[in-house]
């Protein structure tokens, strides 16, 4: 037997353990669920309930970015019937089997690799949306695992190992298609070293599953991309406004998390600077993922989309300093401690919204979600014999649910559309959830907010929607809708619905939407 590697693994084992329950603790205290995953949480309620994969059960429409993840809560919701607790709870199993893979992934506990793992401990990004009901669990899990499969074996390159990390990286753009952006180059690196025809088929039956859900999405949606897409991307902004836009959701991160973008630059530069090229293609995924952010204008929720690239920085930086020396791993150990510190909501002690009000949203629109309904919809502040979140979009629903109120229009559509059930519809102004709504330009506001688009009701869309018929009086606009409630709410196998999807998606009915002047 290995003496010397047994010793070893005795001192490393207890560190895994404290890091790893450190991790799972600061999850724990911080766990959330935000507003938005409640459009998913309906849309799973209106699944196990028998009315299909649909948001009003009237018509049928992607009111969700992440299949996978709402497949994957559909499990234990069908046994739970109760969305808090089961989201929450599915979210903290998969953190923590994500931060293990990244654990393994560092083989040997130095200083070094304890401050990277601290990095995400740290990260006010990571921890707030290692929970909040949204779909960033499920893509850090998928990205460790597709890591550890490109790391373990970095020159093998054969058939297999292009199919496992094919099949992950499917998985991973079937939570989230943007994401498709940090397995890109590294899937051609992989191919251009295989240089085989049969690593390209293997590839793509790697993919399948993204496949087989674009085809499902087009035949009972009616569209190849979310409805979100639609309504979130079709905001009549300039490119220059959508930039400046990005730039301030960095800015934004450098004030309330400094450690998180300091590590993905730090990451990024170390890695262009060393001469393994397998590495460089990851970071050249997480370089062109930042850009598609600054690109679209970000988000409205601080951090969001820098954890899945800061877990992924934080597997390069970790392989950069890995090996250096006892003095200089202290120094860096230090150094996060302190930059996680001097965040103005430091993960390790702030578990109340009130420790920095004024910073629950910046000037440019940008808020700290965890922070403003930490209180009403937060496991630590959770209250025996209520029902969470007890929050007033929540009271809001479960009053239209009592009244028996059968259609309504709503903009927070997150928590009022779950408590109101599925006997209601409601229009949602901000065409999240609404087929029609998502492709009309929204309404002009100077003082816009990236992600809250509003959009002018259509004269006779309302009584349309009452009447389960077509009474919108702009004709060109009640052209479109004719198709729209064709795919949105016709038989499935119809051969007019199947002819309707094809004009949608083929530009054939843009010149009506282009004429329509609200």
């Amino acid at each position: 037997m290995n003496t010397k590697l047994t010793q070893r693994t005795n001192k490393e084992f207890p560190i895994s353990v404290l890091l790893t329950a450190m991790f799972g603790l600061t999850v724990l205290r911080s766990a959330w669920v935000a507003e938005d995953a409640y459009i998913t949480l309906r849309t799973i309620d209106n699944f196990v309930n028998g009315y299909g994969l649909t948001w009003n059960v009237a018509e049928r429409v992607q009111a969700y970015t992440h299949p996978l993840w709402m497949l994957a809560l559909s499990v234990p919701y069908f046994f739970t019937r109760e969305a808090f607790y089961t989201s929450i709870f599915l979210s903290l199993i998969t953190s923590i089997i994500a931060f293990f893979i990244v654990l393994k992934m560092l083989h040997r506990p130095t200083y070094a690799t304890i401050a990277g793992l601290c990095v995400l401990i740290f990260s006010k990004a990571f921890i707030d949306f290692s929970t909040s009901g949204l779909e960033n669990p499920l893509t850090h899990l998928l990205l460790a695992i597709f890591l550890y499969i490109y790391f373990e074996q970095p020159d093998t390159y054969d058939n297999k190992m292009i199919f496992w990390l094919s099949f992950v990286a499917g998985l991973a753009v079937t939570n989230r298609m943007d994401t498709i952006l940090f397995f890109t180059p590294a899937l051609i690196f992989v191919s251009f070293k295989r240089r085989s025809w049969s690593g390209i088929k293997w590839m793509i039956i790697g993919f399948l599953p993204f496949f087989l859900w674009e085809f499902f999405s087009v035949f009972y949606y009616g569209f190849p991309f979310p409805n979100t897409a639609y309504a979130k991307l079709n905001t009549g902004l300039s490119r220059f406004d959508l930039l400046e836009a990005g730039y301030f959701y960095f800015i934004n991160s450098i004030h309330w998390d400094p450690i998180t973008l300091f590590i993905i630059t730090t990451a990024l530069i170390l890695t262009f600077f060393q001469e393994r090229w397998h590495e460089k293609f990851i970071a050249l995924g997480v370089l062109l993922y930042l850009m598609y952010i600054i690109w679209i204008g970000a988000d409205f929720m601080s951090g969001r989309f820098f954890s899945g690239a800061l877990l992924v920085a934080v597997v390069l930086f970790n392989r950069y300093v890995k090996n250096i020396s006892f003095l200089h791993g202290l120094i860096i150990l230090v150094l996060v401690i302190g930059l996680g510190l001097i965040s103005p909501s430091p993960t390790l002690s702030s578990i109340d919204e009130l420790s920095f009000p004024a910073r629950k949203m910046d000037l440019n629109g940008i808020a700290d979600e965890r922070s403003f309904y930490f209180q009403s919809s937060s496991l630590i502040y959770a209250k025996r014999n209520t029902i969470s979140p007890y929050n007033d979009w929540a009271n809001l629903g479960k009053q239209l649910k009592a009244d028996g109120i059968k259609y309504d229009q709503l903009e927070n559509i997150g928590y009022a559309g779950y408590f109101a059930g599925p006997q209601i519809f409601i229009i949602d102004r901000l065409a999240l959830a609404d087929p029609l709504l998502s492709h009309l330009p929204p309404i002009p506001n100077e003082n816009w907010r990236i992600g809250h688009f509003e959009r002018a009701i259509p004269d006779g869309y309302f009584e349309s929607i009452k009447h389960a018929d077509n009474r919108i009086s702009n004709p060109n606009l009640a052209i479109y809708y004719d198709k729209l409630r064709l795919a949105t709410r016709g038989s499935l196998w119809s051969p007019k619905r199947l002819i309707a999807i094809w004009d949608l998606n083929t530009g054939r009915m843009d010149n009506f939407l282009k004429n329509y002047n609200p």
